[in-house]
C-alpha cells in the first residue's frame, strides 16, 4: 500500500491585504474581494481573528480559514469558544507577555488542552516577540517543561523572523533557527516572513517581479526547513502554511512591518507563495524517493 504524501496548504493574512490593492483606505478591497483575490492567486485558506462571519464567508468560497487569537489564564477559554465559533482548520496562538515565567505560560497551554479538545480545535503556540516565546530561550524552556509534564511534544506555530532579529543571525541561518529538530515534528502551522538578522521582514522582490537582492539566504533556509520539517512526517501530515508578509502601518506611523519603501507586500506574498510551492515539490519528491 502506498502511503499518502504530506500536503502543504498556504494560507493569506487579511493583515498582509490592509490598505490593498494600492495603500490607500478609501480604495481598500472589500472582505469579499480580499477573498476572491487570495483565492485567485492559489491560497487555500485565509487567517484572521476570531470572527464568525468573516470565517463563513472565507469558507463559503471553498477556503479554509485559521483563527488567530491571543490570550493568558483570564481569557483563554473566552477567545478558545470564539475561535470554535469560526470553524477552523487550526488556531494560531499568541500566550501571555514578554516577561511572563516559561513556568506560568507551560501551565496555561496544558490548561488550554483539555478546553481545545473538547470544542474540537488545533491549537499552535506561536513563537512571536512580545509573547512569552520571544526568545529561543523561553521557547525551548516551555518546549521541556511541557514534556516534563505531559509526556508528549509541545506544538508550536514557528515564525522564525523573531528568533531571527532576536539572535541577530548571519547566513546560512538553518543551524541556528533549527538546532531542536524534534520539535518541527508536530508542527502543522508555519508562518514564513522574510527575513534577515537586522531586520524582521525584508522585500521579496524589486517591485517588478525580480527576486530581491535580501531574499536569496532566506529562501535557502526554507528549503532547509521543508527538508527538515519532510524528515520527520510519516505521511497523510497537513502542513499550512502562511506567507506573512505584513503591511506598512500607512503614513502617521513606523511601526509596521512593510516599509514605505517597500513593493507591494501582497503581490510579494503572491510571489513568495509560488517560490515556496516549488521548494516544496522538490523536497517532497526527495521524501517520496
Amino acid at each position: 500500500m502506498i502511503k499518502p504524501s504530506p500536503q502543504i496548504k498556504f494560507f493569506a493574512g487579511f493583515w498582509t491585504m490592509i490598505r490593498q490593492p494600492d495603500g490607500n483606505t478609501a480604495t481598500e478591497w472589500s472582505s469579499a474581494q480580499k477573498i476572491q483575490e487570495a483565492k485567485a492567486a492559489g491560497f487555500d485558506a485565509m487567517g484572521g481573528g476570531a470572527d464568525a462571519t468573516l470565517a463563513a464567508s472565507v469558507q463559503a468560497a471553498g477556503m479554509e480559514y485559521i483563527c488567530y487569537v491571543d490570550a493568558n489564564d483570564s481569557v483563554y477559554k473566552t477567545k478558545l469558544e470564539a475561535a470554535a465559533a469560526c470553524h477552523p482548520a487550526r488556531i494560531n496562538v499568541q500566550l501571555w507577555d514578554h516577561d511572563t515565567p516559561p513556568r506560568v505560560a507551560t501551565k496555561t497551554w496544558i490548561k488550554m488542552q483539555p478546553i481545545a479538545k473538547k470544542l474540537k480545535l488545533e491549537i499552535d503556540l506561536e513563537v512571536h516577540r512580545d509573547t512569552c516565546t520571544e526568545t529561543p530561550e523561553k521557547t525551548y524552556a516551555i518546549a521541556d517543561l511541557y514534556k516534563q509534564a505531559t509526556g508528549k511534544n509541545c506544538r508550536f506555530c514557528f515564525d522564525y523572523s523573531h528568533f531571527a532579529v532576536v539572535k541577530h543571525i548571519y547566513p546560512p541561518y538553518a543551524p541556528r533557527l533549527m538546532d531542536r529538530p524534534a520539535l518541527l515534528r508536530p508542527v502543522r502551522q508555519i508562518h514564513l516572513r522574510p527575513f534577515n538578522g537586522h531586520h524582521c521582514q525584508v522585500p521579496a522582490t524589486d517591485g517588478r517581479g525580480n527576486p530581491s537582492s535580501e531574499i536569496k539566504p532566506y529562501l535557502e533556509f526554507v528549503d532547509a526547513l521543508f527538508a527538515a520539517w519532510l524528515k520527520g512526517a510519516t505521511g497523510g501530515e497537513v502542513l499550512y502554511v502562511c506567507p506573512e508578509n505584513g503591511p506598512d502601518d500607512g503614513p502617521n506611523s513606523g511601526a509596521g512591518y512593510g516599509l514605505s519603501c517597500f513593493p507591494n507586500v501582497w503581490q510579494d506574498a503572491i510571489w513568495l507563495r509560488r517560490e515556496y510551492a516549488k521548494l516544496w515539490k522538490k523536497n517532497l519528491a526527495a521524501w517520496r524517493r
